[in-house]
């Protein structure tokens, strides 16, 4: 068997999760069968995924299968040791939750003493000599681990304790053929999987259904929130088991969960998947998650989220192309096509953020931002251009505080631009900036605000918007943004270098938008400003 079909059924991210647990377990399956890097392709076809792996699963071989073996682990406490004494000492299986706080602890106590081109170099995800000397690094899915402990802790623990009790009694490859069968055909065959499920569980006592998490199932936490409603009870909702085990496994693969700076809310991130092969999609992921280090507020965070995850795929592309590609990466890399755009590959990230209550954590808002459209790569210097161009947006955004009530206005234009698939977005942002720019310039001391790059935004309009071509290599249309310049921040620069003979045009960006919704307004504020600024 080599094509699955896993249905779409919650409209949230745990339709992804589902989708990368079961891909997971497909690539240790084949791994069993000989097959060390098997190629996996999930294409979305609107109301499901498909996967399609390469070579084909042996169903034969996987019931027969007794080995037993783990995905992901379980979280042991100090609080919950005694009841999972009995569980085998490897990492594999169990991870010491107190022992890896630790060993983060020492890590960031040794960073601070760190020459500020190592923080640096560890913020950017690169390398640097110094790190040679630092502690072991954090627990790759610390963020993961300190999600789950302490409030969906023991509802996790006995998802994974139940995979490990079916693993002892020689059932593993039962279970797994069944969970395969599942996934034979769209739609995907619920009930009657659980019927077979409630025969093999009876006998051992096993579990059929198991809590939903938030954490896995954002739309179906605590609450009022049954499909069909007869009555007001508060209680969890169920979920058949092996799914539930099979999103939490997809969490570990394909999910980023991160506090929020300052305060104790929490935003995760799950990338909604276009077409992609398991290897690229992974090493993209790894790229992505060491350019994603800090904690930042909610807005920026979503911004920084889409730039770095496209600069990531970026790099990624053009390291394969650089190189010899394997056979995967070409595989790969012809489903890409030569003119493609990120969200072909990654259409965006669901999110969802979770407000802190103290004694418990709610979901508050479930949303998703896309990929920018306006990105497509079509000739190989493109790569370059969208890369200088990113590059320059993250430190952009990176000037603004989401504690100020004009800095986060502008947070939020940004952020409707990076996740459009057309400019609009773009130009309303600049208007707002442009304001920005000035009344910052007006203050002493400090680093001066960051002005847009002319060649960057040149190259993005026209990459974007070909149909504006004309009018940017127009020399009016240059003359007159060249006038508007020195007559707002030239001018400002020139006034506090002392040089008083021209005056500053504040808020000339907003009187021509505003004149803009009428053709004849606006050439006369035009023309009166020009006229003015040759007088």
């Amino acid at each position: 068997m080599n094509t699955f079909y896993i249905d779409k059924t919650k409209g949230t991210f745990s339709d992804e999760l589902l989708a990368a647990g079961f891909i997971r377990l497909l690539e240790a399956l084949l791994a069993q069968q000989g097959h060390a890097t098997p190629s996996i392709n999930q294409i979305d076809h609107g109301h499901y995924y498909k996967v399609v792996c390469t070579p084909p699963l042996d169903l034969t071989r996987v019931e027969t299968e007794t080995q037993p073996f783990a995905l992901v682990p379980i979280v042991r406490t100090v609080k919950n040791a005694k009841k999972l004494s009995d569980l085998p000492p490897s990492p594999v299986y169990v991870i010491d939750y107190d022992k890896e706080r630790d060993q983060r602890g020492a890590y960031f106590t040794a960073f601070k003493d760190l020459e500020k081109s190592a923080k640096a170099a560890w913020a950017k995800g690169e390398d640097h000599p110094a790190f040679a000397s630092m502690p072991p690094d954090p627990h790759r899915d610390w963020d993961i681990f300190r999600l789950l402990n302490p409030m969906a802790l023991i509802g996790y623990n006995s998802l994974m304790v139940q995979w490990y009790k079916i693993g002892q009694a020689g059932q593993i490859g039962a279970l797994c053929k069944l969970t395969c069968e599942l996934f034979a055909q769209t739609p995907n065959k619920v009930t009657a999987t659980i019927q077979t499920r409630k025969s093999l569980a009876k006998e051992h006592n096993w579990l059929v259904v198991a809590t939903a998490s938030q954490f896995f199932n954002p739309s179906q936490g605590k609450g009022i929130n049954k499909p069909l409603p007869n009555g007001v009870g508060l209680g969890n909702l169920k979920n058949f088991w092996l799914l539930e085990w099979l999103k939490a496994v997809g969490f570990y693969q394909i999910g980023i969960t991160r506090l929020m700076k300052g305060v104790k809310d929490r935003k995760t991130y799950v990338p909604s998947v276009g077409r992609s092969d398991l290897i690229a999609q992974r090493d993209v992921y790894n790229l992505f998650r060491k350019r994603m280090p800090f904690a930042e507020s909610a807005v920026r965070s979503d911004i920084l989220t889409v730039i770095r995850y496209v600069l990531a795929l970026i790099d990624h592309v053009e390291a394969a192309q650089a190189a010899a590609p394997t056979k995967q990466e070409l595989t790969w890399l012809t489903m890409l096509g030569e003119q493609w755009r990120p969200a072909d590959f990654v259409h965006g990230f669901h999110t969802v953020f979770y407000k802190d209550l103290g004694n418990a954590v709610t979901t508050m808002n479930i949303s998703f931002l896309n990929l920018p459209n306006w990105i497509e790569l079509r000739q190989p210097e493109d790569r370059a251009i969208y890369t200088a161009i990113l590059e320059e947006y993250e430190q952009i955004v990176r000037q603004f505080a989401e504690n100020k009530g004009e800095e986060i206005d502008l947070l939020q234009q940004f952020r409707d631009f990076i996740v459009a698939d057309n400019l609009d977005p773009f130009f309303e942002f600049t208007t707002a900036y442009s304001s920005w720019l000035i009344s910052q310039g007006e203050k002493k001391g400090g680093f001066p605000p960051r002005r847009l790059n002319v060649n960057n935004l040149r190259r993005l309009i026209m990459s974007s918007e070909p149909a504006l071509s004309p009018i940017l290599e127009s020399k009016g249309f240059q003359n007159v943004a060249y006038a508007i310049r020195q007559s707002t921040v030239t001018a400002q620069y020139k006034r506090k270098q002392g040089d008083r003979r021209y005056d500053v045009r504040y808020g000339l960006g907003r009187d021509l938008v505003r004149q803009s919704q009428y053709s004849a307004e606006f050439v006369a504020a035009l023309s009166d400003f020009m006229h003015k600024y040759n007088a």
